[in-house]
This record gives structure tokens, sequence and C-alpha cells, in this order.
């Protein structure tokens, strides 16, 4: 598998009530999807070709199945770990040109389920807890006219949602950002990354999750909806990927890789429950940098203090 340095970008909402940098939980799904959309790759006569992008889902480079416990996850004697949901928003795919270097836009097929505008939802669970039966795990979109799939050796895209629609209002939005269980709140947004899963589930059954998320939302008029301002920590991380081929290559996302530094069973009292993206919250400064973000750990009481981002080891390809 190959790896790519992750650039960090900026914006997201909270269940929780309207909090400054704190992330938060909720739980399951209401909303609706349906099935994984396929296309085969053909050429238009307007010279437009149709692309699928292949994602899969690994940890520790072994295949993801919803409701499995893995074993060898983290970094403590305890390392068996159960995950239950596995689901990412990602958007603004771009593709390198081999020639010019210059990254291109596709457009993303309108399907009205999991990709709307330029945003995509890749779905790996099946509802073994929550959630919902139907997978997605492509992105299906066109080539800029006149481009054809031999001139891209590279892929850059965002995980997470930009500002606008993620704080758009849920009630209204479309599919596939209306999907319940990965909303927080409307001033916080959705959840970028969520990872539910159980520690050591046969002993300790601790609960040990990752929602990735904006934090630092401002509402200063208390109520509870879009924030007034951007948020502190967008939490969107760039995703680039050299010597990537379509129609060759699959990209990877392995929950094992980012848990590397991390005991899944054990949870910091009185702290949400794995890493939520809170600020205070102590298990994230394990678990961001390897996402590609700073973290930024701040108790309230000391000091802030910065972790770093590393090269993110999310994603890769295969």
């Amino acid at each position: 598998m190959h790896h790519f340095i992750a650039r960090a970008l900026v914006p997201t909402l909270c269940l929780c009530g309207v909090l400054s940098l704190t992330g938060c939980d909720d739980d399951d799904d209401s909303t609706t999807t349906s099935s994984t959309s396929t296309s085969t790759a053909s050429t238009s006569s307007t010279t437009t070709t149709d692309i699928n992008i292949p994602f899969t889902a690994q940890v520790n480079s072994t295949p993801f199945t919803c409701g499995t416990t893995f074993q060898g996850v983290g970094n403590a004697v305890t390392d068996r770990y159960r995950i239950d949901d596995f689901r990412f928003y990602i958007n603004n795919v771009r593709l390198k040109d081999r020639y010019d270097g210059k990254l291109y836009p596709v457009e993303l097929k309108q399907d009205g389920r999991w990709q709307y505008n330029n945003m995509a939802l890749l779905d790996f669970e099946n509802g073994c807890v929550n959630g919902t039966k139907e997978l997605n795990t492509q992105v299906t979109a066109s080539l800029p006219a006149g481009k054809n799939i031999s001139d891209f050796n590279g892929i850059c895209f965002v995980v997470g949602l930009p500002f606008t629609e993620n704080h758009a209002d849920p009630a209204s939005a479309p599919a596939p950002i209306n999907i319940s269980g990965m909303l927080w709140s409307w001033t916080t947004g959705r959840k970028f990354i969520r990872v539910d899963g159980v520690g050591d589930p046969d002993g300790l059954k601790t609960s040990f999750h990752i929602h990735l998320g904006s934090t630092g939302c401002s509402d200063v008029n208390k109520q509870g909806k879009q924030p007034d301002a951007p948020c502190t920590y967008a939490n969107t991380p760039e995703i680039c990927l050299n010597d990537f081929a379509l129609n060759q290559h699959t990209i990877v996302a392995d929950i094992g890789k980012i848990l590397k530094n991390s005991n899944v069973a054990y949870n910091t009292p009185d702290t949400a429950a794995g890493c939520m993206a809170g600020n205070s919250d102590t298990e994230c400064q394990f678990i961001f940098p390897l996402l590609g973000l700073d973290f930024i750990y701040n108790d309230g009481v000391n000091p802030a203090i910065t972790f770093p981002k590393q090269e993110q080891v999310f994603i890769g390809f295969k």
C-alpha cells in the first residue's frame, strides 16, 4: 500500500449543544439510503469518460466486516476490538494530470443516494448494529471533457464536507448529507468519519469510537442552528495519493492504522468514548496526527498543547 502526506484544511455541528471546542456523539440512523451505484467506464460522443473509483475498508490490512472482532488493534495487551460502524464523507475529488501536474476536478454522478454536488458518502457498515443494510464502496464520476483515463497518475480529495453543506438544515438537506447517523447537530455539523467500536468486547467492554467533525463552532445567539462564523477547527484533512491509476487501483481506508497508538480498551474518565473530536479529549492526541491533522489539546485549565500532524496513514491504495 502507498501513502502520501495529507494536508489539513478547515470546517462542522454537535447534538450535545452549542460547544465551542468540544465534539460530541449521536447514534442511530432513521434517514434513508439505498443500494450501491454502479456504472461502467465508457466514452461518449462528447468525449466524456465515466469512471468508478473503488474504495475498500480494512483493519490492519485485514478486510473489514461489520460486527467483527479484530485482534492486534492498538498498543495495549487488551487489543481485541469489535467494530460496529464505519462510514465517512469525502468531497472535492480531483485527478492529477501526468503531463502538466495540474489537478482536474471530476464531476460526480448525481444519484440521489450516495452523491450530491461534489460530495459522497462511503458506507462500509451493513446495519449490524446501527446504520443501514446498503453499502456504498465507490465514487462514480465523469472525467473532464477530452481527458482519458491514461492522462492521470494521482488523486486528491478532502475527507469531510464543505462548511455550508456541513451546516445545512438536516430537515431539508438532500441525501447523503441528511443521514441521521452522521449528524451531531445543526451548529456543529456532521460526523465526517464515524467508527463505532468496543475494546476488549469479551472483558472490559469499553466503548471506543472515532467521530471526526469540526469543533469551535460558535452560536452567539444560542439558537442551535448554523454557526455565526467559520468553526475554529474544520478538521477536514486533504488526502493526495501519487501514482494512483484509474481502473487499476483501489483506495483503502484502514481503521487499524489510525488506532496504532491507542489503547482501545481504556477511555479517560469523564470524556467522550474514544475520540469524538473534542479538544479536551485525551484520546484524540493519539489519533488526529495520524489523520494528518494538528490536534490542539485544551483542558480549560492548563496552557493548550499542540500535537502536530504526522504523515496520514488512514488512506492509501492497493
